[in-house]
């Protein structure tokens, strides 16, 4: 039995050492892109992204970072530009790798996103059916944690902290 032991100790202390290796690298690029987060938080509103109709539906949301936030209106206010064509022109300005999910009427979601260095905001776009004005997306500072944004019929609402 005390040999059984002894040939299974190193290899115990090999996959340990191993676990702290991976584990130690893997929060090193969280370091280069500038540390922390930022919690972009979303509700659902009952009349989630209705169309002008009485029936809501799920919002498609795409969040990424930028360097110029500047910048990034001219291509948002672009009207000749589709929603899957946005990101191909602000490509150049466009920091990591932007995230799409869907927010449904009711629900809740928090997306987490990592801050990269050089960005100065996190952009939220919602893919409403039926756009009124600039509310469709939100520029949220990057130094700041967090933001939280109801998803109404045809746009975005920040709500406040409290």
């Amino acid at each position: 039995m005390c040999k059984s032991v002894t040939r299974w100790s190193p290899l115990v202390l090999a996959a340990s050492a191993l676990i702290v290796i991976v584990g130690c690298g893997a929060s090193v690029p969280m370091l280069k892109r500038g540390g922390g987060s930022v919690s972009v938080v979303l509700l659902g509103a009952p009349d989630c992204n209705n169309c002008r109709t009485r029936t809501a539906s799920s919002l498609k949301v795409r969040v990424f970072q930028v360097a110029d936030s500047s910048a990034i209106r001219g291509v948002l206010n672009n009207k000749t530009l589709s929603w899957s064509k946005q990101l191909d022109a602000a490509a150049a300005n466009v920091l990591g790798k932007p995230m799409e999910d869907f927010i449904a009427p009711g629900a809740s979601k928090t997306l987490e996103v990592v801050r990269e260095e050089k960005a100065t905001a996190v952009v939220i776009e919602g893919n409403f059916c039926a756009r009124s004005g600039a509310a469709w997306y939100f520029i949220h500072p990057a130094k700041e944690k967090s933001v939280q944004l109801r998803a109404d019929a045809t746009g975005f609402t920040l709500i406040p902290r409290k």
